[in-house]
């Protein structure tokens, strides 16, 4: 990742989040213009203030989670990624190695099981 982002967001994410979706949600009204470029400003800043704090190599990995749901919107593979993800940073006592994946694992098809079901529930 490029030296300029300090935090967990990449700034396509960034940009996504505050010039698209915030941009999108809120009516500025006469500020309308501007209010995309005041959000992404924000969202910045909150991210470089905050998102830098949380060490290495979790930043990287972090951000490339959010990249591939904000930026790519590949939840099933998120979702598969941020389990093993945890399945890396936890250990749970007693359990070996390949019960901890089963677990996250299963963790993984609930997550993905409550998706569809919400997304069956709208379209319906």
């Amino acid at each position: 990742m490029a030296k300029l982002e300090k935090g967990i967001l990449s700034r396509k994410a960034e940009k996504k989040i505050g010039g698209t979706y915030l941009d999108d949600l809120i009516s500025a009204g006469m500020f309308e213009p501007f209010d995309g470029t005041a959000f992404t400003f924000a969202i910045r800043t909150i991210d470089d203030r905050f998102g830098s704090k949380i060490p290495e190599p979790h930043q990287t990995e972090l951000r490339e989670l959010i990249d591939i749901v904000i930026i790519e919107e590949q939840y099933d593979q998120s979702i598969d990624e941020a389990c093993d993800y945890l399945d890396l940073v936890i250990n749970i006592p007693f359990i070996n190695d390949a019960g901890e994946k089963d677990i996250f694992d299963g963790l993984a098809c609930i997550i993905k099981g409550i998706f569809k079901t919400i997304k069956k529930s709208k379209i319906a």
